[in-house]
């Protein structure tokens, strides 16, 4: 049952990678702010649940600990991300962006470090 669940994660990253980088590589290629950022990052939230998959199979105190510690990390790298993005996209800036695309910016990057950050601290603990 291990090895399924891993597969299907890994199945379905590889699928939305391709699915992410074919799209975003023709908007990107045309000029225009890539808008399937989402996928980009539920794709490497897939790869990170098919590597933590059997960390968190055994739902004991260090799988409770490696979620917690990930999540309360990525609180702070989210307060980061926020006050980043507006230093960036503020209103005098020459860049121009609409708010949902800072937005997808932005949950795609948190989606994106709280998963990473569950994998670290699954090598770390």
């Amino acid at each position: 049952m291990v090895t399924g669940n891993r597969s299907f994660y890994l199945f379905i990253g590889i699928f939305m990678l391709l699915i992410g980088i074919l799209i975003n590589g023709s908007h990107m290629f045309s000029g225009k702010f890539p808008d399937a950022l989402m996928v980009v990052a539920l794709s490497i939230m897939a790869f990170s649940l098919a590597y933590l998959e059997p960390h968190f199979a055994a739902k004991d105190e260090r799988a409770q600990k490696i979620r917690e510690r990930a999540t309360y990390i990525s609180y702070f790298w989210g307060v980061i991300f926020a006050i980043i993005l507006m230093l960036i996209f503020n209103p005098l800036s020459p860049l121009n962006v609409s708010a949902f695309q800072v937005l997808s910016l932005f949950i795609a990057l948190y989606i994106s470090v709280v998963f990473l950050n569950m994998v670290y601290y699954a090598k770390k603990y």
